[in-house]
């Protein structure tokens, strides 16, 4: 009996490391979301035709478990609102804020860029 007990627990060990897992350096099923995601590389074209290049950039986060992405500025004379979009590009509905996103980076930013981040 107490061997049974020990295979189980073995096997639902086992179980578990195996559970497949997004590999971290990949976001919405691509390594490199600037250039695989559509939508995102026009955002990016967008940003460094904008008067407010120096200040654009763009982070990625985790909101609810899935990733979401935003355009920034750190104009120090400019307002924006935040707003996030999914791997598809659609805006995401609902109340957020930056407290609500976890794992925030920079994932694009001009190389005149003025923005500083800790």
């Amino acid at each position: 009996m107490k061997n049974s007990i020990y295979l189980i627990l073995f096997f639902l060990i086992i179980g578990f490391a195996c559970e497949e897992k997004e590999d971290p350096a990949t976001a919405c099923g691509v390594s490199d979301p600037i250039e695989n995601l559509p939508w995102l590389k026009q955002w990016v074209s967008e940003s460094t035709t904008s008067d407010s290049e120096g200040y654009s950039y763009i982070k990625q986060a985790i909101f609810k478990n899935e990733t979401v992405f935003f355009w920034g500025s750190c104009c120090p004379n400019c307002d924006w609102g935040l707003v996030l979009r999914d791997c598809s590009g659609i805006e995401i509905e609902g109340d957020y804020n930056f407290e609500n996103l976890k794992d925030q980076k920079v994932i694009w930013r001009p190389e005149n860029s003025q923005c500083v981040f800790k």
